[in-house]
């Protein structure tokens, strides 16, 4: 066949489109983050035949670009915009760092973050909210996994405590195990994605 005549549409390579972002970011998660076929016991003290692993991505450059992006927005389809973003360590600590980078790069409101520590810090200030912000700011609290949406609620407490206002729930990974229904009787959930999204835990 001469080189420049087209080839007939039988002898064209399938044309694949791009992923989304949004897709790429639950196959990178799907293939660093699951753990399956092993006995897992969880923080609930469940066991569990997988494992969401979801620091492996959180410190991941190309995949902590992505979710900074994603829960951005997510954040804009909340009722209500929050100027930060925060939850309970160590689940929350690199999304956030990620997301208020993110959101100052790109001009995005939400550029302030609050970690909740699971005690007072022993020395120094002897503070249990790291880069407390003034009573009244609202915040969206964001965990990287929520199975019973006990540490969601006990970054919730401390941020109430301290005189935030909630706005919403942002999780990157809901397990279907009651936590984000529990957690949506008070607050405004959103998670990027589920258990069902995955289809190595179907």
């Amino acid at each position: 066949m001469p080189p420049n005549e087209p080839r007939p549409a039988h002898d064209r390579a399938p044309h694949r489109p791009m992923p989304t972002d949004r897709e790429r970011l639950r196959q990178l998660i799907e293939q660093k983050c699951l753990i399956v076929g092993s006995d897992f016991t969880l923080s609930t003290g469940v066991q569990s035949s997988f494992y969401v692993d979801c620091k492996v991505a959180t410190l991941n450059g190309e995949c902590a670009s992505l979710i900074a992006q994603e829960v951005l927005r997510e954040i804009e389809k909340l009722p209500t915009r929050p100027a930060a973003i925060g939850g309970l360590t160590i689940g929350a600590d690199f999304i956030v760092a990620a997301v208020v980078m993110k959101a100052y790069e790109t001009g995005h409101a939400t550029q302030h973050g609050s970690i909740v520590r699971k005690e007072p810090k022993e020395h120094g200030t002897r503070k249990k909210i790291e880069n407390q912000l003034p009573p009244g700011t609202k915040i969206v609290v964001d965990d990287d996994v929520i199975t019973s949406g006990r540490s969601t609620i006990q970054a919730c407490d401390e941020f109430e405590q301290a005189g935030y206002e909630i706005v919403g729930i942002l999780g990157l990974v809901d397990r279907e195990a009651g936590g984000a229904e529990k957690l949506a009787e008070k607050y405004h959930v959103r998670t990027l994605y589920s258990k069902s999204d995955f289809p190595s835990l179907k």
